[in-house]
């Protein structure tokens, strides 16, 4: 109903119009356009100048980016951060277009109902376990590939390179744009099924999160490195060897941070740490262990800890849940 309620309003609205006229044949291509992308639960959105009009905004502009990189265990990352306008509009894009498109069942980064979690779960019980890190992996999916994502889905030349341009920044995925991971999630989908059915071909398992991938075997499979790349080489990517590690049997796994072993769980120094601090908060207060510590992040202390706990238990909820309830003993300042 929703959908003829559109296009009838849409086909009355483009007969009445006066300046410009409409022929019949052009009404009705419009008209076919829209039903086409209702049919599909997506907006209508016709050229650059709808998009505008919906998004309320001006072309993007250089200085809608800013880069800065944040610290990792191994050096740094470099993050593209859109602007608060323009990613208001990307969040649009993401929440009303690219959801409406499915992830391969191998992906599980940024894919609802799925997490860290359920990508680490798959390779419990299994003997090897291969892990690789995929270099610079949004900066390698580039606007070429970004285009067909809207265009497959029935968008004009126009709105599709408008909505491309909303989600790239210098010809390539930003590290930042909410659009970003979903984008890469649509994108791969020929990949994973690649990789899965490779895995598939030992009865083993293939999951990729984001950048990590992990393929698990019951038997050693000494060639994996040479077809795993060259099987990423022919979509545009390349392996980060640096960060490649073999598990073998008995051994614990860390896939995506998480240990894996009989289960799933946090790793043992993280939960060592929380219940450290915890510890040291409860028994000398909050402000004194941090002068005693030199802590940095003495405003957002609290939430730190806080994030910990909830991140704890979204792997281990008996366990998360009894973190919060120490947590809440604290006497924490105002």
């Amino acid at each position: 109903m929703e959908l003829n309620d559109y296009v009838n309003r849409l086909r009355h609205a483009m007969k009445i119009s006066e300046a410009p006229r409409f022929s019949p044949g052009y009404i009705a291509q419009c008209c076919t356009y829209a039903e086409n992308l209702l049919k599909q639960g997506l907006p209508v959105l016709f050229d650059q100048a709808h998009i505008r009009k919906v998004l309320g905004m001006a072309a993007p502009r250089l200085c809608d980016y800013h880069r800065f990189a944040i610290p990792k265990h191994n050096g740094s990352r470099i993050i593209t951060a859109p602007s608060r306008k323009l990613k208001l509009r990307q969040q649009w894009i993401y929440q009303n277009i690219l959801i409406r498109k499915e992830a391969s069942p191998y992906a599980h980064g940024f894919v609802p109902e799925r997490s860290i979690v359920t990508n680490a779960a798959l390779h419990i019980g299994y003997a090897y376990t291969y892990c690789a890190d995929i270099t610079d992996f949004f900066p390698s999916i580039t606007q070429k590939q970004v285009l067909p994502v809207f265009r497959n889905m029935g968008y004009s030349r126009s709105a599709a390179s408008t909505l491309c341009g909303l989600c790239c920044y210098e010809g390539v995925l930003p590290q930042g744009a909410p659009t970003s991971p979903y984008l890469s999630n649509v994108i791969c989908r020929s990949l994973d099924e690649e990789l899965g059915a490779m895995a598939e071909c030992f009865h083993g398992v293939f999951t990729r999160y984001a950048d990590d991938i992990a393929i698990s075997s019951n038997q050693e499979q000494p060639w994996l490195w040479e077809a795993l790349g060259r099987i990423l080489s022919k979509y545009g990517f390349s392996i980060n060897f640096d960060k490649c590690r073999i598990y073998n049997p008995g051994q614990p796994k860390r896939i995506t941070g998480l240990t894996v072993h009989d289960r799933v769980s946090v790793p043992k120094a993280f939960k060592r740490r929380l219940r450290q601090e915890i510890h040291y908060c409860r028994q000398f207060g909050v402000t004194a262990h941090l002068e005693n510590t030199k802590a940095v992040r003495s405003i957002h202390y609290r939430e730190h800890l806080y994030g910990k706990a909830y991140y704890i238990k979204m792997v281990e909820p008996e366990l998360g849940t009894r973190f919060l309830d120490e947590l809440s003993k604290v006497d924490w300042p105002e």
